[in-house]
């Protein structure tokens, strides 16, 4: 009965399908396709890391195939610099010419504003590329120190080379560099991990006043002047 069965199908004739047609991709530009892809690449990369990646997910999350990906990036690798290394180096450059600036401002009133508006700047910036900063850093230990090292610190010593001529000379510029770094940091990751989402330019303004003021309470004002201790044989 089965045989019956199959010799009947296999006479009748075969149902022509009609092909779905094939989505044609936009034409685009080749620095607007290159753009395209760095974008869908910074958020599988801050999602699956450098490893984790694979080039068929970057191709598909760009809506591009494998072929069309190496025509503009040599290798995964390389399109993890363009995607995730570049953007971090560019937002910590130009601290100098914002010192410099500093340093040409008419009164403390002015540079303060300029202040803000850096460290907001940076504040900003360093909330965008938190998620790439992590990855870049973390995804791969040995690609993570060599970014740290080669290009990372060197920035770090340029900003603090920068600030040498506007901060107090008991201040240690290398410190105070690696400590903003830290603040910035710091501040990024916990409104990813708590949903913060407090005003950037009054924590700004905060960070701000916290640098060029100090924490420390002024004792003396505060009705807290330290006492000189009593010597033998004084009265209560």
């Amino acid at each position: 009965m089965a045989d019956d069965e199959t010799e009947v199908r296999a006479a009748r004739p075969a149902r022509t399908r009609k092909a779905k047609p094939k989505k044609k991709r936009k034409y685009l530009p080749a620095d607007e396709r290159k753009r395209r892809i760095i974008e869908a690449a910074q958020k599988v990369f801050a999602g699956a890391s450098l490893n984790g990646a694979r080039t068929r997910e970057l191709a598909k999350a760009a809506d591009i195939n494998q072929a069309t990906l190496f025509e503009h990036f040599a290798s995964k690798e390389e399109l993890f610099v363009a995607a995730v290394v570049q953007p971090l180096l560019d937002a910590m450059r130009g601290m100098r010419e914002r010192a410099q600036a500093y340093e040409a401002a008419p009164s403390p009133k002015d540079m303060l504003t300029l202040a803000e508006a850096s460290c907001q700047k940076h504040l900003e910036a360093m909330v965008q590329i938190y998620p790439l900063l992590v990855a870049a850093l973390f995804s791969d230990p040995a690609l993570g120190k060599k970014l740290y090292r080669e290009q990372i610190v060197p920035l770090l010593k340029d900003r603090a080379e920068a600030m040498r001529f506007v901060v107090k000379d008991a201040v240690d510029p290398d410190l105070l560099a690696l400590a903003n770094f830290g603040v910035f940091f710091a501040v990024a990751m916990d409104r990813i991990f708590t949903g913060k989402t407090e005003d950037l330019s009054a924590l700004a303004s905060k960070i701000t006043n916290l640098a060029g003021f100090g924490f420390a309470r002024d004792r003396t004002k505060a009705g807290l002047a330290h006492k000189q201790p009593r010597k033998c044989g004084d009265s209560a």
